[in-house]
């Protein structure tokens, strides 16, 4: 029964040693969201899992990647699973961002399996964080608003007067009584050019003694 023990203890080693140098680990290439995507768009992240860099996962039809989402300002997050395609290295994952910022994500390559047998080779693999909705990546803050313009100097006010005179609102009457006035001086010189013309038809004044 020992013996059994110690045979059964060693294959199972042999098993793990054989996975290992096997290539027990995949990469994961995935290209950043396109420039321009805002909140509530949706990303067709493209992941290409490579069991040691080189070949599909041995369950590769099976195999479920995940990929997750975590806001750098909240810290939410929000995990979507990817789907396989035609392509064994190559998996699909809808992912929509629901609000702008910066946002971190990483992927779960999904090599829990090795020919239907569970296998301890699944890794998380983290990314660079990007921007959405055109806020800056990395939790920075936003750029300041660049200053106003400054204002035009308000005019002059108008003379009192003038506004006045050409206003058509319920101010002090100019213009009658400027035409009073030049009629006062017209009837004055007129009168001043009669008395005049009097004093010189009479002739020279002799004087009586």
């Amino acid at each position: 029964m020992r013996r059994l023990l110690i045979v059964a203890i060693a294959a199972g080693a042999l098993i793990q040693a054989g996975t290992a140098s096997a290539g027990c680990w995949a990469t994961v290439g995935l290209a950043p969201p396109p420039d321009g995507i805002g909140p509530g768009d949706t990303w067709t992240a493209r992941m290409t899992v490579l069991q040691h860099g080189r070949t599909p996962l041995p369950d590769a039809k099976t195999a479920r990647p995940t990929l997750t989402i975590r806001s750098d300002a909240t810290g939410g997050q929000r995990t979507f699973v990817a789907r396989p395609t035609k392509d064994p290295t190559v998996f699909t994952a809808s992912v929509v961002f629901p609000s702008a910022g910066s946002w971190r994500y990483e992927v779960f390559d999904g090599f829990t399996t090795w020919q239907g047998e569970p296998a301890p080779c699944a890794q998380t693999h983290t990314f660079s964080a990007v921007a959405i909705g055109g806020a800056p990546a990395g939790g920075g803050e936003p750029p300041a608003p660049a200053p106003a313009p400054a204002s035009a100097p308000a005019p002059a006010p108008a003379d009192p007067i003038i506004a006045s005179a050409e206003s058509s609102g319920e101010g002090f009457p100019v213009w009658p009584v400027v035409a009073s006035a030049l009629a006062a001086l017209a009837a004055f010189a007129l009168g001043a050019g009669i008395v005049r013309k009097r004093r010189a038809g009479r002739g020279p004044e002799v004087a009586v003694r």
